[in-house]
């Protein structure tokens, strides 16, 4: 090749290379230009924030809008994941972003993979971190406003965890998603500021039986161990009025959850853990003594139900035993709150294909479908 012919090639390559930069810089969206610049924006200022908010959300509409709906998650992820290692409070702008991307999620209906799930992780925790790391909780106005995020928090995570059900393999949605979402309800029924007590026990309630949904037996044993025992009153035979303590209350939740999911293992295995560690539970035919004896006064009812309904549930055509089973404790299972009568309805249907009235059937779907398919048990259950 001659010198003349070797300069003309390298100066087509130069001009070739030349026009694919002046393309690349005309086809980058000047929208996404902008986020990424406040993005980078070493301030941090809320001002900041809410225009890389505002921006964003923009951004992931379009996403949706185009049917690119992967496009759309990754940018929310990302924008949330780094307005949330920023400093300066910036949970609260991140948990709007948060409500978006759980929206995106459940509306374009993307698959629950594990690196979405993963993802899904990794806001909680760092999620959890920022709130701590930017908020001082024994300030009366920074714990007012640690509530409210955290309840926002619950929201996301309620919203990706029915995600998971319905767009999930496992059933009943994403072991990891309801261990988180029980964590997180579990918080907030510890540290609710506005003294509500019936509130509290329902979102301790919701922890309880998304733990038994995510197949942690262990960590909902760790839980009870932190409440109360009982008091004499409690323990009482025949109370006239009140429930038994919430501890014991809990731990029937649990075990009802566990055995309407078919999970007689670790019913069992909760039931176990907890005549042995649990002060005022242990040895098993004390218990038993103490429930049959009418003159001392207590009556152990929860942990002698939860133990005689797992054998039967263990045993082949033992309907009638049930249905007595069911009768004999009427008084306790009745005064737990949330109801609990969905899961032994379910229980019923499962194991002895006893079928409630249409009208009880059609209540419990409605109730089911009002939760969103994770409060109390998977929407759909009732029909399986």
């Amino acid at each position: 090749m001659s010198a003349s012919a070797a300069r003309r090639r390298k100066q087509l390559l130069l001009k070739k290379h030349q026009a694919v930069i002046e393309s690349e810089s005309v086809n980058v969206d000047p929208v996404n230009a902008r986020l990424h610049s406040l993005l980078e924006d070493s301030e941090h200022t809320e001002t900041v924030a809410y225009e890389a908010l505002q921006l964003a959300q923009s951004q992931i509409r379009r996403y949706v809008q185009a049917s690119q709906g992967k496009k759309a998650i990754s940018l929310a992820y990302d924008t949330c994941m780094v307005l949330l290692e920023k400093k300066n409070r910036m949970v609260s702008v991140a948990s709007q972003l948060l409500g978006l991307l759980a929206d995106v999620l459940n509306e374009a209906k993307v698959d629950c993979t594990e690196e979405l799930v993963g993802k899904m992780s990794k806001i909680d925790s760092t999620y959890k971190k920022a709130l701590y790391d930017d908020y001082d909780v024994k300030v009366e106005k920074d714990k007012a406003e640690v509530e409210r995020l955290q309840r926002l928090h619950m929201n996301f995570l309620k919203k990706v965890t029915k995600w998971s059900v319905d767009n999930g393999t496992i059933i009943h949605g994403h072991f990891v998603l309801h261990g988180l979402l029980g964590e997180q309800s579990w918080i907030i029924g510890l540290h609710n500021q506005s003294n509500d007590k019936e509130t509290s026990i329902e979102r301790r309630a919701e922890s309880i039986s998304h733990l038994a949904l995510a197949e942690n037996p262990q960590r909902i044993l760790e839980l009870l161990k932190t409440l109360s025992a009982p008091t004499n009153e409690e323990e009482k035979m025949g109370r006239d009025e009140g429930t038994a303590c919430e501890r014991d209350c809990l731990f029937t939740r649990a075990i009802l959850v566990f055995i309407t999911l078919e999970n007689l293992r670790d019913a069992n295995t909760l039931l176990l853990s907890f005549t042995n560690d649990i002060p005022h539970r242990r040895n098993m035919n004390q218990q038993a003594k103490s429930y049959m004896n009418k003159t001392d006064g207590f009556a152990p009812t929860h942990i002698m139900f939860c133990n005689m309904l797992l054998q039967t549930c263990e045993k082949d055509r033992a309907g009638p035993l049930f249905q007595w089973l069911l009768r004999s404790f009427t008084q306790d299972l009745n005064m737990m709150k949330p109801d609990v009568k969905a899961y032994t309805t379910k229980i019923g249907r499962v194991y002895y294909n006893i079928m409630p009235p249409p009208s009880m059937l059609n209540m419990m779907e409605n109730m089911m479908g009002m939760m969103g398919g994770v409060g109390g048990m998977p929407m759909g259950a009732m029909g399986k």
